[in-house]
């Protein structure tokens, strides 16, 4: 059905056109055949080859790129590349993690995309603000009812009290965590203990920290065998952190809610514990954040798209539409989230 106003489409990224204006939405390829906006530096929002800029990005998503990315090439594009200033784009935070940005589009109607967003303060991070908008291109990782977190306040003092614990019953406490974002959470919320970083966690905070951004933490060293917080990668294995022979390890992620075992108690990959602790909205505040936006046409994108669409048609009245491609050769959104 045509419809009035921008176009938006899945192509290179998120692309939205009108007239003579342009965006690629956390698009694969950067160039100058449009605007491009990165919202964050997970690999599942990050262009994987650079062929001109500017680029709309924090400073923080900028470093972390110019850190991640594998090619030569593309590192000395990023050493140079300019920040975009273009006045149809307005960026806020996502409050996904630190340098997530959201972005206000100016395409004949005012369209904005989250990118991965969470509405709720926490540590040092800002909640995303709603913003008035006509189209709404919104994340539906956990786009599904089934998905309604814990209170994050409460479930920093929930995991901060089991670390004290075990690290009093004389046992090293290992917490499993993607290396950019939830674990500089972990680093800020458990600094009373000073934790040690393992890994590629380690490698990721470094990349993060400036002069105006800096972390308390020490290196994990292998032969340090007294009891001790360790902040480690992903939850498929432990490499290098066998020589600590007493150890309780727990994952953090909001897909701790999945199973009954996950969130509470024993669960998968050899964790003794699952928290349900996410830096994405779950399903009631992605609801919430669409009303108050009061977008007249949504778009769902990046997880349960065809649910969250039909929710937000069925609770709030709203024109939704599931972007989507086939699932072939899909980014697994557990590693991220």
């Amino acid at each position: 059905m045509e419809r009035d106003g921008p176009s938006v489409q899945l192509g290179n990224g998120i692309e939205v056109a009108c007239g003579d204006a342009k965006f690629f939405l956390d698009p694969r390829k950067v160039s100058e055949e449009a605007i491009c906006c990165i919202s964050h530096a997970h690999s599942d929002h990050m262009p994987s080859s650079f062929a001109g800029g500017p680029i709309h990005c924090s400073d923080i998503t900028l470093r972390c790129m110019r850190g991640r990315v594998k090619s030569k090439k593309s590192r000395t594009f990023l050493e140079s590349v300019e920040l975009g200033s273009d006045p149809l784009v307005d960026a806020t935070g996502a409050g996904h993690i630190l340098g997530s940005n959201m972005f206000l589009l100016d395409a004949g109607q005012k369209v904005l995309y989250t990118g991965d967003f969470c509405p709720q303060d926490r540590l040092d991070i800002e909640g995303a603000r709603p913003r008035r908008c006509d189209i709404l291109i919104v994340e539906a990782t956990y786009g599904n009812p089934r998905y309604k977190f814990p209170d994050r306040r409460e479930m920093i003092k929930v995991i901060h009290d089991w670390v004290e614990d075990v690290l009093h019953q004389g046992y090293s406490a290992v917490l499993h965590a993607y290396p950019l974002g939830k674990s500089q959470e972990l680093i800020t919320m458990l600094r009373d203990f000073q934790p040690r970083l393992h890994g590629s966690v380690l490698d990721t905070t470094r990349l993060i920290e400036s002069d105006d951004l800096r972390f308390d933490y020490l290196p994990f060293d292998p032969q340090d065998r007294d009891p001790q917080l360790v902040i480690s990668p992903g939850a498929w294995g432990e490499n290098g952190l066998s020589v600590l022979k007493k150890k309780r390890s727990a994952d953090v992620s909001g897909w701790c809610l999945d199973t009954r075992e996950r969130s509470l108690g024993k669960m998968g990959w050899g964790m003794d514990q699952g928290f349900a602790y996410s830096d994405h909205a779950d399903f009631y505040e992605i609801i919430d954040f669409v009303e108050k936006c009061s977008p007249s046409l949504v778009y769902t994108n990046h997880g349960s798209e065809d649910m969250l669409a039909h929710e937000i048609q069925k609770r709030l009245g709203i024109t939704a539409i599931p972007l989507k491609k086939e699932k072939k050769g899909q980014t697994n959104l557990g590693c991220y989230c």
